[in-house]
């Protein structure tokens, strides 16, 4: 790794060359962490696809048994939809060898925003080791990008930021955009890092999901280094990195 920086906001990178940079979209909550989760549990592969109307027609390309419609607006599964983007739905074998198109409010968004990097890979808590490990064997600039809350800078992404700059073991202090995110992610890591989920508890889309009633999904994405596998793009789905 001959670099390394923080995008607290996906808007940052419109005006700027990220063509040689591997990328981390980091959305703890909860698009990076169900992604993960997907994965972890067999899934054969997640299509992300931002526009929900896009998401439908392009379920009917596939079989009614190997596809799952799948996403959310606003923390809310979609009409019609197979599944929501709790973590926790993805958690079992049902998803196992299916393909999952999925659609979210701030992830899937980002995860678009970013196509023109070098390697886009998708990181959050629950295998946040196995990203830093990846990142430090990589030769050239690493960018964690965090997907952030409709347009806003999200507590939760900003924090596990701060925290996969804590574990490389290869810090650079070259950071080619020059921009204080880095610092503010680091500070925020340090201010929460002993009680995770008491920071998701304080975030607004934390206090939102738990308004829905869905606690648990912060619980299960406060959870650090349950998998050990690498989400990465390839093509237009995100797999499991060989």
């Amino acid at each position: 790794m001959t670099g390394l920086d923080v995008v607290l906001l996906p808007e940052e990178l419109k005006s700027k060359d990220i063509s040689d940079c591997l990328v981390v979209v980091i959305d703890v909550l909860r698009a990076s962490s169900s992604i993960t989760t997907a994965l972890a549990s067999g899934a054969s592969e997640v299509i992300p696809v931002y526009l929900p109307g896009e998401a439908r027609k392009k379920s009917k390309k596939f079989r009614p048994d190997e596809v799952f419609l799948c996403g959310e607006r606003n923390g809310e599964k979609l009409a019609n939809f197979d599944l929501g983007n709790s973590p926790l739905e993805y958690n079992n074998s049902r998803v196992k060898e299916k393909i999952i198109l999925l659609t979210t409010t701030n992830g899937i968004r980002t995860i678009e925003l970013v196509q023109k990097a070098k390697e886009v890979i998708i990181g959050c808590f629950l295998n946040i080791q196995t990203i830093v490990q990846y990142c430090n064997s990589y030769v050239g600039k690493v960018l964690l990008v965090c997907a952030g809350d409709r347009g806003n800078v999200s507590l939760e992404d900003t924090v596990c930021a701060g925290m996969m700059m804590s574990l490389f073991e290869n810090r650079s202090q070259k950071y080619y955009f020059q921009y204080d995110d880095s610092l503010i992610a680091s500070y925020m890591y340090r201010e929460f890092n002993n009680d995770l989920i008491a920071m998701m508890q304080k975030s607004v889309w934390g206090k939102h999901l738990i308004k829905m009633g869905l606690k648990q999904d912060l619980v299960f994405c406060a959870q650090e280094n349950v998998y050990n596998l690498i989400p990465i793009i390839k093509g237009d789905s995100i797999v499991v990195h060989d």
